[in-house]
């Protein structure tokens, strides 16, 4: 049903057997792939569940689902679908729990995760920027709000377990497993342009000093009692590690931000399923539940790597559009043998684009103040110009104005006083043209 669902043409002809089809393509290599890191993340998942405190209950396959369904085209999900599927089954095989809960199971967390993205194919999928946090939210809230209502309803009609604290569990449990893990997998994509390219050394450093310290207070707020002996506190270093996780996703980028989200959350785990931490000391306080205090913690580290590097891949893109606005500009005006200036007032200073050394004969660096500019003019035409720039004239119109350089060539000046702003004097804008006929 949900093959028709969605659409998928068959991957094969009638005449030959889809098992044979499917093997002899490479169609399944992908999918196997998915299956198999499925099994691994839902095998150690359940390693974690199994302790007394329960920290396995960040259900991380969940995000490879998601991920998975992102990055395949819609008719190749019949292979990846029937795949996670026969993963999941087999780590039911080895928990010994009946197959017909497990498939039940199954077809719920994997065929709402299936409907929630085949939704958002029929948009587009970006993979970088507030678009992406936006659309991975959609289908992240969507997709764990209703897999949860469909497993705590089952739930509370066949094992009798209260619906609302089954709901609670089960939506942090995979809203927090995608937002950790999808986003590790699909920064990853080469059109996801969420890590700086050319990384200064001073962000490395910084990004390596910030890994370091959040492993480090991670160990410390976790796993060990030096923050209560040293400071006096129990659980204010747990907020180390989310400043350090934002300053990391700062220097290195959106990339690196949800990876080490992730490792601080494996990290977490681990440690709270092993009865360390401070959410398991708030429980024996009779204060809190841990679970959820463990879910709620690692759900804001994801969310913040999440924002901070959605905030730090848009700034990029639009410091490269930038630059590739500025090198078009300068290619267009040494093309047409010109360059173009602001002259400021005040300063009396120029700021110039295009080919000034080129076009001027000097560097940019010598044609910076007025009477460098004016000791390339000839000195007939020094004392208009100086007055043309300096007293300015009716702004609503453009001037041209002839000129002759110290070394004969003659140039066409057009210029007009710029409006003011608030955080600007009065400047001058304009450009040089090289006469055609000279």
């Amino acid at each position: 049903m949900l093959y028709g669902l969605l659409e998928c043409r068959p991957i094969l002809p009638p005449t030959q057997p889809a098992i044979n089809r499917i093997v002899q393509s490479n169609e399944l290599a992908a999918p196997l792939a998915w299956a198999a890191a499925y099994f691994l993340a839902g095998l150690a998942c359940l390693h974690l569940h199994g302790a007394i405190f329960a920290g396995g209950h960040v259900w991380l396959p969940a995000g490879i689902t998601v991920a998975a369904l992102w990055l395949t085209p819609l008719p190749r999900w019949f292979a990846l679908l029937v795949l996670i599927i026969a993963a999941q089954v087999g780590l039911g095989a080895l928990e010994q729990r009946e197959l017909w809960r497990v498939l039940l199971l199954a077809f719920n967390e994997t065929g709402v995760a299936a409907v929630a993205v085949a939704l958002l194919h029929r948009r587009p999928r970006p993979l970088s920027g507030l678009a992406f946090v936006r659309a991975l939210l959609l289908v992240a809230g969507g997709a764990s709000v209703a897999s949860a209502l469909l497993g705590a309803g089952w739930q509370q009609v066949t094992q009798g377990l209260p619906f609302a604290s089954s709901l609670r569990l089960w939506i942090f449990s995979e809203l927090v497993g995608i937002l950790l893990v999808t986003p590790a997998l699909l920064l990853c994509v080469p059109g996801a342009r969420a890590h700086p390219r050319g990384l200064a050394r001073g962000e490395f450093l910084i990004g390596l000093a910030c890994l370091a310290g959040m492993l480090a207070t991670t160990y410390l707020s976790f796993n060990s009692d030096l923050d209560r002996r040293l400071l006096d506190v129990e659980f204010a270093t747990s907020y180390l590690p989310l400043l350090l996780l934002a300053v990391l996703t700062l220097a290195w980028g959106a990339r690196s931000g949800a990876w080490a989200a992730l490792l601080l959350a494996l990290l977490a785990m681990v440690y709270d399923a092993r009865g360390g931490g401070p959410f398991v000391k708030l429980v024996q306080l009779h204060a809190s539940n841990a679970l959820l205090e463990l879910q709620v913690y690692l759900g804001v580290a994801a969310l913040l790597a999440l924002f901070v590097g959605a905030f730090k891949t848009r700034r990029g893109q639009q410091l490269d559009e930038a630059e590739r606005s500025r090198r078009e500009l300068h290619l267009a005006l040494a093309a047409s043998r010109q360059v173009a200036y602001v002259f400021d007032v005040q300063t009396r200073c120029f700021t110039w684009q295009g080919d000034v050394a080129g076009v001027l004969g000097v560097p940019t660096a010598a044609a910076q103040t007025l009477d460098q500019v004016l000791a390339l003019v000839s000195p007939l035409d020094q004392a208009r110009l100086r007055q043309r720039w300096l007293d300015g004239e009716d702004p609503a119109r453009v001037v041209q104005m002839p000129v002759r350089l110290q070394d004969g060539s003659a140039v066409l000046d057009r210029s007009r006083p710029l409006p003011r702003s608030r955080d600007a004097g009065p400047r001058v804008g304009g450009v040089w043209l090289i006469d055609p006929a000279d």
